[in-house]
């Protein structure tokens, strides 16, 4: 039997939204994604208060992916949340930083990523154009909620 070696990858983005950390904090939630997000489904296992905070565990299986399970590893509100991202072929370490800029926010979006199986591996390999496209999506959908009040459509 061949040595398997897990491929590795770390793949980041910046954005900047027109609104303030207080703004946009409430939204990262599994719950509160419905609200922006079209293709947005999850399962939350577990919670306390029923949205977001350490220890929060959800699942989520979106068309085109594999299922995955998520664990929120920390809760820094308004400033940081990560999650440790599971599935079948590969595991996610996603951060998730917020900076305020006056009345504006950046924003940075961070996945490291490590291949489970030769699956995984492949997965490795297409994830910085992917990662590029999602995050520019999530920026258009977030940026249109904050704006409008409502869900930008896309399919």
């Amino acid at each position: 039997m061949a040595e398997f070696k897990p491929a590795h990858i770390s793949v980041s983005t910046e954005m900047t939204l027109d609104h303030p950390a207080g703004d946009i904090w409430p939204l990262l939630c599994p719950v509160r994604e419905y609200d922006w997000i079209e293709t947005w489904e999850c399962e939350v296992l577990h919670s306390v208060s029923g949205y977001i905070e350490p220890g929060c565990v959800f699942r989520t299986d979106f068309p085109g992916e594999e299922p995955e399970t998520w664990l929120t590893c920390r809760h820094d509100p308004m400033e940081r949340i990560e999650f440790v991202r599971t599935g079948k072929t590969r595991i996610i370490h996603f951060i998730l930083e917020l900076e305020p800029l006056g009345d504006r926010t950046g924003m940075t979006w961070t996945h490291h990523v490590t291949a489970l199986n030769e699956k995984g591996n492949d997965y490795v390999k297409g994830k910085p154009e992917a990662f590029a496209v999602q995050a520019r999506m999530l920026e258009k959908m977030l940026a249109h909620y904050l704006k409008t009040g409502e869900m930008l459509k896309i399919g």
